[in-house]
């Protein structure tokens, strides 16, 4: 959690607070003061919603040198179970400086991870049909363009049907060549395109 040269931030980089219902939970809130000026009289006051209780919802962090940091001590009491979003307000003399947002889970709560990009649509999968091969007869891909079985190119005999002048096609379930008008396979009965 950081904004400019003022950083704030749970203990150890903590993504969330984890808690318990109604079990009191303490955590520390770093300060750290990354620019070159000193930061008098800072102040951490957390507002969160009414499901926890904050028995320590502000702490004076005193003054920050340049380059040093402080951690002091917060105190809560879930009532229930949830992720609760919580905003930790900086302020020093009484001038706001930033406000950063926090989560509070409690108890068994599902997450749903944070994606450092937009999440995409999975591309629409191609339902595989098989189909025979036109020279030895075993299910190959309907896609293929060679037959993993005896090697032919499957492309090749369409061709060939093609400049032999045959106005054949082929059935996509056992690959019998059949007339170009053909409406249904000889062989099989499969219901041609």
């Amino acid at each position: 959690m950081s904004q400019s040269n003022i950083i704030i931030k749970l203990k150890n980089d903590a993504e969330a607070v984890y808690a318990f219902p109604n079990k009191k939970k303490e955590f520390f809130i770093d300060l750290f003061n990354a620019s070159p000026n000193y930061l008098p009289q800072a102040k951490i006051r957390i507002e969160g919603p009414p499901e926890v209780k904050m028995l320590v919802k502000s702490e004076w962090y005193g003054g920050v040198p340049a380059g040093q940091s402080k951690r002091r001590l917060y105190s809560i009491i879930p009532k229930e179970e949830g992720i609760f979003q919580f905003t930790a307000s900086l302020t020093s003399k009484t001038r706001p400086i930033i406000d950063i947002p926090f989560e509070v889970r409690v108890g068994n709560v599902a997450v749903t991870p944070l994606l450092s990009k937009p999440p995409t649509t999975p591309n629409a999968t191609k339902v595989m049909q098989k189909i025979n091969c036109p020279y030895c007869h075993e299910l190959i891909d309907d896609d293929a363009s060679f037959c993993p079985h005896c090697g032919s190119s499957i492309q090749q005999k369409l061709e060939e049907s093609k400049k032999d002048g045959k106005d054949t096609k082929f059935c996509t379930k056992c690959g019998t060549e059949l007339p170009i008008d053909a409406k249904f396979c000889a062989k099989c009965g499969t219901k041609l395109k």
